[in-house]
């Protein structure tokens, strides 16, 4: 029994072993793209004018639809793409593509795709096939504001880049949270926390009434909450804001912004954090403010700062633009 028991764990290991090479080895179609995927990155930054940039941008939004219609592309490591923030479902049914360009002194602008796989049936008795489906994301932030209320979809989106996805603690609620960063004007940034859910057919919809927020938060008056479809964060440019799901604490925890003077309370680039935290916590199908989240001696607590997983050996830079 003992050397059955051997034997089965040498196979396994050599199996393993077998297929970690051929993954290591594995060549993706599209690598010839991604070359040039690489090179047109760099002149989205780095470009002398305007017009370069949007030239360029074209063709990369081009060439990387291209490579999002390989279906092999939802387990590829675009890591070597600068500019490119990718975030994955933690069950790798859907991806999110999507970058900045920065025209003129401090406009941004804002671009992605969705890439969402599912099986379906050849005939009755047929085997399962994969479904790639892409959809490119339209930029409308400009007409939705601060709106936290309405609903959005694939051509009426909120631009930003998205840093984040996190799943919803129950496996039945197919509605997901979308952490992104908007760099929006000279003197404030913001941070957004977005709902999505995909249709059967693969669309991204946004702005699910799942967040009960606190409308009062900040001030004296009892609590009173309202559900929204996102929460949308403006403060000072030039401060950082940590907004991230706590993986010890199991939710959302960001740091709480408050005004330099209250007298200037209405004035959102004037707000910075406060030293302390609130947060979002998963309860009955919905994610509910919490206040005055304590997060001392939280291993945790750093990872609040922006790192996609994807981008481990990129500098911050390089996918969300530093002010010059």
């Amino acid at each position: 029994m003992v050397l059955i028991r051997c034997f089965l764990l040498l196979v396994f290991l050599l199996i393993n072993q077998f297929v970690q090479a051929k993954e290591n080895n594995f060549q993706f179609s599209f690598e010839s793209k991604i070359d040039t995927l690489e090179i047109l990155s760099d002149s989205l930054i780095d470009a002398p004018n305007d017009f370069q940039k949007i030239n360029s941008n074209k063709n990369y939004k081009r060439i990387l639809k291209e490579v999002l219609n390989d279906s092999l592309s939802i387990f590829y490591d675009f890591s070597r793409i600068k500019n490119l923030s990718v975030i994955t479902a933690p069950d790798r049914q859907f991806r999110v593509y999507t970058w900045t360009l920065i025209l003129g002194k401090d406009k941004y602008d804002y671009f992605g795709f969705t890439q969402y796989q599912r099986k379906i049936k050849r005939g009755l008795f047929g085997p399962k096939k994969i479904e790639n489906i892409v959809f490119e994301l339209n930029n409308k932030s400009s007409s939705i504001g601060d709106d936290e209320l309405v609903k959005l979809n694939k051509d009426k989106w909120l631009g930003c880049i998205y840093y984040n996805v996190i799943a919803a603690p129950k496996k039945k609620d197919k509605t997901f949270l979308l952490i992104g960063w908007d760099g929006h004007s000279y003197s404030s940034t913001k941070k957004i926390i977005e709902t999505v859910k995909f249709s059967n057919k693969g669309e991204p919809f946004f702005g699910h009434m799942i967040i009960r927020f606190d409308i009062t938060h900040g001030t004296k008056a009892e609590p009173r909450f309202q559900n929204k479809s996102r929460i949308i964060f403006e403060y000072n440019g030039n401060v950082t804001m940590h907004c991230n799901f706590n993986m010890n604490l199991n939710m959302v925890v960001f740091d709480h912004l408050a005004p330099s003077n209250p007298v200037l309370a209405s004035v959102k680039r004037v707000y910075a954090p406060d030293f302390t935290y609130d947060g979002l916590a998963y309860e009955k199908k919905s994610w509910t403010y919490k206040k005055d989240i304590d997060v001392r001696n939280k291993s945790d607590v750093k990872a609040i700062k922006w790192k996609p997983k994807d981008a481990e050996n990129r500098k911050l830079e390089t996918i969300i633009p530093l002010r010059k």
